[in-house]
């Protein structure tokens, strides 16, 4: 799910709303006060918001201390899109009375709207304080918490939520999104589904569960859950790709093939299908139909090593030197990676350069014993 959508869903039960009520004010102007006060309420009832900035302003004129008609000025401002006005109306508001919830929530919410989540966490916070059962502060705050990365903080407020509405489709959603990016693929498989389990499922629901099943390697499970998102959602693109990398990553190549085709079909310059199909063409070794999809690929992604070495690769059998410079670009691009030095240093034997093809190789080797090596003390049994 993008962030985009996921901030969608949730905004949407979310609202920036008025104080309601009036501020006590002393002195022989009370009655001036009041009818302020009355006649902005009507105007918002009506949703005049520029005569109830008027009759707010008035108001504060009357008690420039009144914490509650600087927030309802902010939200009288923030309905006619002037969010910074609105944004000093409220920390006016914060500063005067600190003890006003409502204020805070205003603010913490806008400035989450506006993409300024590490901003908005402290007023949400405040607000909660003050408040600890308002859900639709503590609902602000963890989208907060996500748009700011910060995801075990935003998990534990989801759950919270998710403990009085277990069956809240926005939030399960937001929990699963919040899982994902920390990349704790078996708790985004169980709230996904129990969101699969509510009604209004979507091709983009079942292939972020394809995504999060494959995380957690249960990639079988994957496919049929990206079988029935393309089966939901058959024009996207994304989906039926998602569909055929997993296939290929099955080794199932003729159903990949199938797939990725047809993405490529409906969008040419579709980059990752390309590369996809291309390597699986040149594990089949067919390097007539792989050259010019991994050709595609390099020319969009030339400074990854998979599209260099790849390409490299195909080319080998046909224009050696060519294959040679783009082996030689892979392993430039990252020398980390044991099978690009060897199959760089075969070549370069092959071709008569014996030299740096030796070194090569013996590259290659260092590589693959240092990873034996980490593999070997990562799993040396402990000492009691």
């Amino acid at each position: 799910m993008t962030r985009k959508l996921l901030l969608t869903l949730v905004y949407s039960i979310l609202a920036i709303m008025p104080i309601q009520g009036q501020t006590e004010v002393r002195g022989d102007r009370i009655e001036e006060a009041r009818r302020h006060y009355e006649l902005a309420q009507t105007y918002e009832r009506n949703n005049d918001w520029i005569a109830a900035e008027k009759e707010w302003k008035q108001a504060i004129a009357v008690q420039p201390n009144d914490a509650r008609a600087w927030t309802n000025l902010g939200v009288a401002l923030n309905k006619q899109n002037r969010t910074e006005e609105a944004v000093q109306a409220w920390k006016r508001a914060t500063d005067i009375d600190s003890t006003l919830a409502g204020a805070y929530f205003n603010l913490g919410l806008l400035l989450v709207r506006n993409h300024s989540y590490t901003e908005a966490i402290a007023p949400l916070r405040h607000a909660l304080l003050l408040e600890p059962q308002n859900d639709a502060a503590r609902r602000a705050l963890a989208l907060a918490l996500v748009g700011a990365d910060q995801f075990r903080e935003a998990s534990r407020e989801i759950a919270r939520l998710l403990s009085r509405s277990p069956r809240d489709a926005a939030l399960l959603e937001m929990a699963a999104d919040s899982f994902m990016r920390q990349r704790r693929f078996s708790e985004a498989t169980i709230v996904l589904k129990r969101r699969l389990d509510l009604p209004e499922e979507t091709g983009q629901l079942w292939a972020q569960y394809g995504d999060a099943l494959d995380g957690a390697s249960r990639t079988p499970e994957a496919i049929e859950a990206y079988r029935r998102a393309v089966t939901l959602a058959p024009d996207s693109t994304n989906t039926r790709y998602g569909l055929g990398y997993l296939y290929w990553k099955q080794y199932r190549y003729d159903e990949a093939e199938r797939e990725l085709t047809e993405v490529l079909r409906r969008d040419p310059n579709d980059v990752r299908a390309a590369f996809t199909l291309g390597d699986l063409y040149l594990t089949k070794g067919d390097m007539q139909r792989a050259l010019p999809l991994l050709e595609k690929a390099a020319i969009a992604h030339p400074q990854e090593f998979d599209t260099r070495f790849a390409l490299g690769r195909a080319l080998l059998p046909g224009d050696r030197n060519r294959g040679i410079a783009e082996l030689r670009a892979a392993v430039r691009l990252d020398d980390s990676i044991a099978d690009g030095h060897f199959q760089l240093g075969r070549a370069l034997m092959q071709a008569g350069e014996i030299e740096e093809g030796k070194r090569e190789l013996n590259r290659a080797k260092e590589l693959q014993e240092a990873k034996r090596r980490a593999e070997g003390e990562r799993f040396k049994p402990k000492p009691e």
